[in-house]
């Protein structure tokens, strides 16, 4: 089993215009194989949203349908073409469908598809693709520049035959895979010696233990506070991250389980003080405000407050208007 995790904000050049979000995520998955993808729509094309929308959803069911024939087949070359040509032939449908030229819909193009046991990676254009394997954080895929400076290539692009990169393996002790459009890699990728950014690892570990609503609502919120403010580009983000069969839930831990989930050194609290985190999480699974936290592990607000900044500084509850929520999965 894989958790898909996705997250998409308009960058700061169009926050305050009516051009939407051109940065584009999808996932798909038929039981067996699961695919994730990622286009960020060329700025200089007018319907690109549309395009890297359109696109991302046809190669995801293109590549779960067809996996097995794909990651068989020996011919790099007449694999390239077909992934192209069948590419081509999805954009000139949707060309049709928005009444306008192929161009118009241009965007980069990322992809991560996987079975139990093997991955394809394709990749057009700007963006990095990366993977978590044996605990390390490590570049799959670079950036692929235009022939001028500061353009890339896009889907749409004459040389996209010659430039677009398909990697295909085992996964062994991979443990999943992430996909970041430039905006986003403004802010979590080192170009000079790339290298991709710790806090990354962190993301996708939490992928495990977190709930997809709540994950991605945490990532909205940094991505919009934070990352945006680093580049005028969308920015997205999209990790395919394969399950943790020995988690099995918050309720599940032992209190040394807990401990570490909680950030605390082992056997550094009482069976008092855990189950006040206990209580605690257990009462937000339903929206809960200070108050009624405090009478639920009998302690004033006051006191109530640092034990919610615990689980808030390491992402095991939201916030949202001065009521609170589980982010933590309590049972799997």
């Amino acid at each position: 089993m894989w958790n898909t995790i996705q997250c998409a904000v308009q960058g700061r050049g169009h926050i305050k215009s009516d051009i939407p979000c051109q940065d584009k995520t999808y996932t798909y998955s038929n039981g067996d194989v699961t695919a994730i993808a990622l286009a960020d729509g060329a700025g200089s094309a007018k319907l690109s949203h549309y395009g890297a929308e359109g696109i991302t959803k046809f190669i995801c069911k293109y590549m779960v349908e067809g996996f097995d024939t794909y990651f068989s087949e020996k011919d790099g070359a007449a694999f390239k073409r077909k992934i192209v040509n069948d590419l081509d032939d999805e954009l000139n449908k949707l060309a049709d469908i928005y009444k306008c030229k192929k161009k118009e819909l241009a965007s980069t193009l990322l992809v991560a598809v996987v079975n139990a046991n093997q991955y394809i990676l394709l990749h057009i254009g700007d963006g990095v693709i990366g993977y978590l394997k044996d605990n390390q954080l490590l570049v799959a895929s670079q950036p692929e520049n235009g022939e001028f400076a500061n353009t890339t290539v896009f889907t749409t692009s004459r040389d996209v035959l010659q430039t677009m990169k398909i990697i295909k393996g085992n996964l062994g002790c991979i443990e999943g895979f992430v996909l970041m459009s430039d905006g986003t890699e403004a802010s979590l990728y080192d170009k000079r010696k790339c290298l991709l950014a710790p806090v990354l690892k962190r993301i996708m570990k939490y992928s495990q233990i977190i709930s997809k609503e709540c994950l991605e609502y945490q990532l909205l919120d940094s991505f919009e506070n934070v990352i945006r403010g680093a580049t005028i580009d969308d920015c997205s983000i999209a990790i395919l991250m394969k399950d943790n069969k020995e988690f099995y839930g918050y309720r599940n831990l032992d209190n040394i389980g807990k401990e570490q989930l909680l950030g605390l050194k082992e056997n550094s609290i009482d069976r008092k003080t855990m189950n006040r985190y206990d209580t605690l999480l257990e009462c937000m699974c339903k929206p809960s405000n200070m108050a009624m936290l405090g009478r639920a592990i009998h302690l004033k607000p006051k006191y109530t407050k640092k034990y919610i900044e615990v689980l808030l500084s390491n992402n095991l509850i939201i916030s949202k208007g001065g009521w609170y929520k589980t982010a933590v999965k309590m049972e799997k």
